[in-house]
């Protein structure tokens, strides 16, 4: 069965379009899906995939924020919408262009509640998760409210 949110087709037909123009290109994880080099620059580009083609909604990490705004002349966010059939239309924003699109939202504390004992508590390993301490929450807390003071 197809998993309609993954996003591993988009990533793999974005690689090849850059490569038709030239770019040497690759999936990578981090700080965005694809790092491509072309003219010995390096470019990072992130896709966001839909099935949509009127509207979408989605988000984007910090991660991904902060390297479009370290170089922002060399990153993109794509959006792919799947047009099926193995067929792609791409969508292209600078991060000033989606910018204007973003917004952030109130700040969340996620939890995972282990209910069974099956399952051991992660020691901050390979996640990118920030570990809520008091101190993390003073400082999110600090910020939030002085973004929303006026």
């Amino acid at each position: 069965m197809k998993n309609l949110k993954s996003d591993v087709l988009a990533k793999a037909a974005f690689v090849n379009t850059l490569e038709t123009r030239g770019f040497n290109a690759k999936v990578v994880s981090s700080p965005a899906d694809i790092k491509a080099v072309k003219d010995g620059q390096d470019w990072y580009f992130e896709i966001k995939m839909t099935t949509h083609r009127d509207r979408y909604f989605g988000a984007a990490t910090m991660t991904e924020w902060i390297q479009a705004l370290k170089d922002p002349e060399h990153f993109r966010f794509v959006v792919a919408i799947d047009l099926g059939d193995g067929m792609w239309e791409f969508k292209e924003y600078t991060p000033a262009e989606f910018m204007e699109y973003s917004t952030i939202p109130p700040f969340k504390v996620y939890f995972n509640l282990d209910f069974t004992g099956k399952f051991r508590k992660k020691k901050n390993g390979k996640s990118r998760a920030v570990r809520l301490t008091l101190e993390n929450f003073r400082q999110l807390a600090t910020v939030y409210l002085g973004l929303n003071r006026g």
